[in-house]
């Protein structure tokens, strides 16, 4: 269980020093200078926080292999969510439909390990947004 609360501990600063990058950010926005990362509403950051790592993973291995495959998709959320990785099946979804992922199957069919799995506009968004909120992990 301290493991847990550890990751836990861990995730908050994370979010907190990204808000305080934001916070930051506006000030030097307000004093005349630009921003140095995106700004975003607190609605928009909660997103990227809440799934820009696990887009930017995909992103890295499609980058790196031209393709991705549904097994690989579910070690990464495996790798991210743990025991919640069946709740990240929202995730997936059409192109256009706001979602991170789609499969690039017939509707339909039935999911395999070797399905491809595509990310979406908006999943390639979050990912770039989250890499730009991150560089020092995203590189």
């Amino acid at each position: 269980m301290e493991q847990q609360q550890l990751a836990e501990v861990v995730a908050l600063m994370s979010k907190a020093q990204t808000l305080m990058g934001q916070a930051m950010g506006r000030l030097v926005e307000l004093g005349g200078g630009a921003p140095n990362k995106p700004m975003l509403s607190s609605k928009e950051l909660a997103r990227v926080e809440q799934f820009g790592e696990v887009a930017h993973r995909h992103l890295l291995v499609i980058e790196a292999k031209h393709s991705m495959t549904l097994g690989e998709s579910l070690e990464i959320r495996r790798h991210l969510f743990g025991d919640k990785v069946q709740a990240t099946a929202n995730l997936f979804g059409v192109k256009g439909s706001g979602a991170l992922f789609y499969r690039n199957t017939p509707y339909g069919k039935a999911r395999h390990d070797a399905d491809p799995v595509c990310l979406t506009e908006e999943g390639e968004r979050i990912a770039g947004l989250w890499r730009e909120l991150h560089p020092e992990v995203a590189e």
